[in-house]
């Protein structure tokens, strides 16, 4: 269109998109600390020109192209991947630290300390083997120390169910974040179907996909559409997308392992289903299939179409090893390696004193236990303190406290606590052999200790590790994604420069128009 009104269409288009430009400046402003937001940027370009006769074309203004997220993919993705991996140590960090906790050393109140009491008053008793008094002293040690191996195992165990109730919570968590990502799926794509772009919902999308992968390893696919795909492993968990818009709810649910228990020859799992602990399914298993469905194990449940319980055959390990629940998961196989750790030494120290204090087994021995869990002073003895043997053998005279030293001296007695049967008992001289790795009491409890310890620091060192590295993603992120208050406020006052310098050239055509219109002719 040619003459004053082109002209005037002209300055029209520019207020518009110099408006709208504001206007998206002001929103990257309001949201300069909104969190996972992306900086927009309003794209202008120039309208369509006409072929004005004799002269050539002339442009006709500006249109708006698109509002575009600013932002760069592949950081994104690298940023999930990272931030997956993080999750994972800091959860691992915290429950072996909790391990830490549980064995409390060095202090005056952990195992270490109430072991060198035990020694001590079988020290003091075989200096006088007949004061009934020293052998209450030594059943009193001896029955803390127990304690504090029972009541560690204790600990290590009620830590384990903890995470164990924490993984129920992350497939939950998991579960509701999928239920919102197919929701946010179909927003998306109502609007990208109309030609639209809707950034603010497809920052919500990437919000939903980064917190996902705090909790579980994850791998994402787009459609033309701009809907996310979301899989562990090989197994999709989001809603199945057609060709066009379509899609179908899918049956198979992430859910978790809550309990195993033994009933006969077989074993009842209890399932979580969704991590949902209103919704607990029990699945009968042999001796062989529990084996891959432990406590804590997240399962794929492809739940029957008939509406019945699910069975073995719809079960499979998810297989996870990243997010938190890589990292709870982690901490579960640490728990019981230190609870098997400190079963292994309970049975070395039953070894070592039963051995000196009942060679021929006609006596009485002085521990029973099954585990770390049981481990304690045999109830007889603690029942008849007369029953704790002070001398070599029943016929030795009073005073004989060589039995008693024996006892006491188990504190160097090196032997292999990992296997037992390497080791040999000589009655007569009450001394080890071992043809295994020789470690005495303290060496055996302080191994591990330093295992705990190892174990937290390599935790922690990862977590730093992972922060750093996921620092220099976000500074990355920030660099194109990020709303830089000083170049919006410079983006501010030059749309307001255009704006203005538009609404001039309004005024001018204006000024035009009246005079062509009211001051000319007769």
């Amino acid at each position: 269109m040619s003459g004053l009104f082109g002209s005037f269409n002209v300055a029209v288009k520019g207020l518009n998109a110099n408006q709208t430009a504001l206007h998206t400046t002001g929103h990257n402003i309001s949201n300069a600390n909104t969190e996972g937001f992306n900086r927009q940027r309003v794209e202008m370009k120039a309208d369509t020109p006409y072929t004005f006769a004799g002269v050539g074309q002339l442009g006709t203004g500006v249109r708006i192209q698109s509002v575009v997220r600013m932002v760069d993919e592949f950081v994104d993705l690298q940023i999930r991947n990272e931030n997956s991996i993080l999750a994972q140590y800091e959860a691992q960090y915290d429950t072996i630290g909790q391990i830490e906790m549980v064995f409390n050393e060095p202090s005056n109140t952990g195992l270490n300390f109430a072991m060198g009491e035990m020694f001590n008053a079988w020290q003091e008793l075989s200096k006088n083997p007949e004061s009934l008094n020293a052998k209450s002293i030594v059943v009193e040690k001896s029955k803390a120390f127990a304690d504090s191996l029972n009541h560690m195992a204790s600990r290590a165990n009620q830590l384990k169910g903890d995470v164990v109730d924490s993984i129920g919570k992350n497939v939950f968590d998991v579960n509701s974040l999928v239920t919102q990502l197919n929701t946010v799926n179909e927003q998306i794509a109502n609007i990208q179907i109309k030609g639209q772009s809707p950034n603010d919902l497809l920052d919500t999308r990437d919000q939903i996909l980064k917190g996902l992968s705090n909790v579980t390893e994850i791998s994402t696919t787009f459609d033309k559409w701009g809907r996310a795909s979301v899989s562990i492993g090989d197994q999709q968990i989001s809603k199945i997308f057609g060709s066009n818009l379509e899609s179908t709810e899918n049956s198979t649910i992430l859910s978790n392992v809550s309990s195993v228990k033994q009933v006969g020859d077989d074993f009842e799992v209890q399932i979580q289903i969704g991590g949902d602990t209103s919704n607990v399914k029990t699945v009968t298993m042999s001796g062989e299939e529990v084996k891959k469905f432990q406590e804590g194990t997240p399962v794929f449940v492809k739940m029957p179409e008939n509406g019945s319980d699910p069975v073995l055959e719809d079960l499979t390990p998810a297989g996870i090893k990243s997010g938190a629940i890589g990292g709870h998961l982690n901490a579960i196989k640490e728990i019981d390696a230190r609870v098997e750790d400190l079963t292994k030494f309970s049975e070395g120290v039953k070894y070592l004193f039963n051995s000196v204090h009942n060679p021929d087994g006609t006596g009485v021995d002085f521990f029973t236990s099954s585990s770390a869990l049981d481990f304690s002073v045999n109830q007889d003895i603690i029942d008849n303190e007369n029953l704790v043997v002070t001398g070599k053998d029943s016929g030795s005279p009073a005073g004989d406290g060589s039995r008693a030293l024996a006892i006491a001296n188990l504190r160097n007695a090196k032997i292999d606590f990992t296997d037992l049967t390497k080791n040999t008992f000589n009655a007569v001289t009450n001394t080890f052999t071992t043809t295994g790795a020789p470690t005495n009491m303290e060496g055996a409890y302080g191994d591990i200790v330093i295992k705990v310890g190892v174990k937290t620091e390599q935790a922690s060192n990862m977590v730093d590790n992972q922060t750093a590295v996921l620092s220099q993603l976000y500074n990355r992120r920030e660099s194109v994604s990020g709303v830089s208050i000083d170049e919006e406020v410079t983006n501010l006052l030059k749309f307001q420069r255009s704006y203005e310098a538009n609404s001039r050239v309004i005024n001018t055509i204006n000024e035009m128009l009246d005079t062509l219109i009211n001051r000319t002719g007769v």
